[in-house]
């Protein structure tokens, strides 16, 4: 046993024998918090060293919480005076309806609690999204509650009612001049009909769509072509036994990726024992890593300029495998032999074969398109008799509406969905022709890059709030219903277009009306 001489001190204050910790020495805390060298008061900024930061947190939260333990005061819980029948108290609600987050348009179940969602989950009833979701639509219940989204309209840069932009909008498409309508895809039947109720109204309107982040109109341009069919097709990689995609991130971002996510699984699996190769093999010829290519059972790198040469060496040895025409000549060969490792076996599997590609460039994908047909593609694991109506955009149609902009012929712009100051690639261009359209009408939720330089912003209702129906492909319909009251004072976009068009019933009511008319045989 030894006995310490040690000496220690609770802090500064007692080492010195300050007069005020003499007088508080038998109190349960003695020193003094150092709160005034800590924080600033004007913009609570750290003044004080790391020290006395690690003091207050320290000491200081426990001391204050110790001594700051008392009864809170009592809370009653008042009840409804007349419940709704659909709200039970602590007991979830499920509601079905369709995602709004991307072009996807997947089928959710949105978990609600006293009538506010709080989870969002697939649809497994769904045909089309089989129960699955992205991380995208995991994220929208976010997205509704966010303080960022706008509370109200605006008009000339000032808060305003929804009076001041029924009367703006008014006067700027009865003035004279085109009206162009800028969206991004709508794959809504109704919504497509609201629009058209528009343009009968004002017959010098233009709709216009334009996908931010999407190569469906380089492959509507190129089946047009190849087919004489301006369609998105829809592709069955169950149907698949070999895959080829180059530069296609199709299990993460590729147009419809909980759909292919979902179809790649299920063609995955071996079914029969005896047949242990037979499932789908995976060709993945990309620039960076993607989650496709993590998942792919042969993967070679190639550069974004070579995808067009890599295409026409596939071609080639496809055509000399199948008799078909040879296209161009190229010599490039990726590591391995890749290219004609990968042509020999979609030969092989001629009728079960199918190559994607993500250029945005419709000659690479007339080349896709060629090589799919000499595949047997076409009807097995590609089907343009029933298209994909998830992307719509047109690039050209996009590049003449920034030129009659900037010419000064279009006098009214209404934009809806997509936010092309900001991800248009010449958006310096698109920005001089919007200064140069005396009225430009927004409807975006938040006060984005194109929002800030519109004359009037009415936001629109999250699509958690909202009536509405969707045609992601052909032979597929959904609904949205909406799963709160709308939280801020917004009205739908379908709304804002009926009513400027002279029609008075509402959205939810216009719905209604089109699916009697037109789903359902007999009104």
């Amino acid at each position: 046993y030894m006995e310490t001489t040690n000496k220690y001190w609770k802090g500064l204050d007692e080492l010195h024998h300050e007069p005020e910790f003499e007088k508080h020495r038998n109190n349960e805390f003695a020193e003094k918090l150092p709160l005034s060298k800590v924080l600033k008061e004007d913009d609570l900024e750290l003044s004080s060293n790391r020290r006395d930061f690690l003091k207050f947190m320290g000491f200081g939260i426990t001391a204050a919480t110790l001594a700051a333990c008392s009864r809170s005061p009592v809370r009653n819980v008042v009840p409804y005076a007349n419940k709704p029948v659909e709200i039970e108290p602590g007991a979830a609600n499920y509601y079905a309806t369709t995602c709004g987050g991307c072009n996807a348009r997947c089928s959710l179940l949105v978990k609600t609690r006293e009538g506010r969602p709080i989870k969002i989950e697939g649809n497994s009833d769904s045909p089309f999204s089989k129960g699955g979701t992205c991380s995208i639509g995991q994220g929208t219940v976010l997205s509704l509650y966010d303080l960022g989204r706008l509370s109200h309209p605006v008009v000339n840069k000032k808060a305003a009612d929804w009076k001041a932009v029924d009367a703006a909008a008014a006067a700027a498409i009865t003035s004279g001049g085109a009206i162009r309508l800028l969206t991004g895809t709508i794959s809504s039947p109704s919504t497509k009909a609201a629009i058209e109720t528009f343009i009968k109204k004002y017959p010098n309107t233009k709709h216009i769509q334009y996908d931010a982040s999407s190569n469906g109109s380089a492959i509507i341009e190129a089946h047009d072509g190849a087919f004489g069919k301006a369609v998105l097709p829809s592709y069955n990689f169950e149907k698949a036994k070999s895959l080829l995609s180059v530069d296609a991130d199709f299990l993460a971002t590729w147009l419809s990726p909980v759909e292919f996510t979902k179809q790649y699984t299920a063609s995955r699996k071996v079914l029969d024992a005896t047949k242990p190769d037979d499932f789908l093999f995976h060709f993945q010829f990309e620039s960076t890593l993607s989650l496709s290519g993590a998942n792919a059972d042969h993967r070679a790198t190639l550069s974004p300029s070579q995808i067009g040469a890599t295409l026409v060496r596939l071609h080639n040895y496809i055509a000399d495998a199948t008799g078909g025409t040879q296209a161009g000549s190229s010599s490039l060969e990726l590591a391995g032999n890749s290219i004609k490792l990968a042509a020999t076996h979609l030969a092989k599997n001629k009728g079960k074969a199918l190559v994607i590609c993500g250029s945005n460039n419709p000659d690479h994908q007339l080349i896709v398109a060629s090589i799919n047909h000499m595949l047997g593609a076409y009807g097995n694991t590609i089907d343009i008799d029933n298209p994909s109506y998830q992307y719509a955009g047109s690039d050209k149609d996009m590049i003449n509406l920034v030129n009659e902009m900037n010419g000064g012929t279009v006098g009214t712009l209404i934009i809806h969905d997509c936010n092309p100051s900001y991800t248009y690639p010449d958006a310096k261009k698109f920005n001089a022709g919007l200064a140069k359209v005396k009225t430009s009408i927004s409807f975006s939720t938040k006060l984005d890059e194109t929002a800030e330089n519109c004359t009037v912003v009415a936001p629109t209702n999250h699509f958690l709030e909202s009536w509405g129906d969707d045609m992601p492909k052909a032979g597929y319909v959904s609904l949205y219903q909406p799963t709160i009251s709308p939280i801020f004072n917004t009205r739908s976009t379908e709304e804002s277009l009926l009513s400027w068009a002279g029609v008075t019933a509402t959205h939810d009511e216009f719905v209604m009306k089109f699916w009697k008319e037109n789903f359902y045989s007999g009104g």
